[in-house]
């Protein structure tokens, strides 16, 4: 074994002894604490990320969304129109800000615009009447609504600008108030609360 003098003219050999094994002692702390680390950041429980905005699904044509109520508020809404049947079908989607409060709902009516024409020989005008579609399916977690297959027009109405609006009702609506023929008198739809309106052409 190596020595080294003490001073007072005896070797020793512990210095050369107690230091590898310091440094030694060191290493094995410092990879236990990496270790440690390492296992309880892959141990720790993580927080699923919030869903990022504009997560919402988005149709083809983006609407241009008029706000008339503040009680919930539609950021964006999309559109696509099949016209693959006799008659265009229309299916609607975005977001929203707000809760539907118990007991409401929120519903698509849709209105022909008297100032366009529909594709059939005699050119007819939108009747400009309010007619109900249905309800808005809301996805309340990532605040997202979608209304699928609507089908407002009938065959050969291709051509027809239709006001979308997004209507707060009560839950019986469709029931109390909605005619045969599903349209909703002028009187009727002035007492709901209209959150907001936007154009689509077929």
């Amino acid at each position: 074994m190596a020595t080294v003098d003490s001073g007072d003219g005896k070797r020793s050999g512990w210095p050369r002894v107690i230091v590898p094994a310091v440094v030694g002692a060191a290493a094995v702390l410092i990879a236990s604490a990496i270790g440690y680390s390492a296992t309880t950041e892959a141990n720790s429980p993580q927080s699923m990320p919030p869903p990022s905005a504009g997560s919402c699904d988005r149709l083809p044509s983006k609407a241009f969304v008029r706000q008339m109520s503040g009680a919930i508020v539609f950021p964006e809404a999309s559109y696509a129109i099949d016209e693959a049947g006799d008659r265009p079908r229309i299916d609607l989607a975005g977001s929203y800000q707000g809760v539907v409060d118990e007991g409401k709902r929120v519903v698509v009516i849709a209105k022909a615009d008297p100032g366009s024409y529909d594709s059939t020989p005699e050119r007819h005008p939108g009747d400009g009447r309010y007619y109900y579609e249905q309800e808005l399916q809301v996805d309340e977690q990532a605040h997202c609504w979608s209304a699928m297959s609507l089908t407002p027009s009938y065959g050969g109405s291709k051509g027809l600008v239709w006001h979308i609006y997004l209507v707060l009702v009560p839950a019986d609506f469709s029931v109390t108030s909605v005619s045969a023929r599903n349209q909703v008198e002028d009187g009727v739809f002035k007492t709901l609360e209209a959150l907001a309106v936007f154009t689509v052409k077929t």
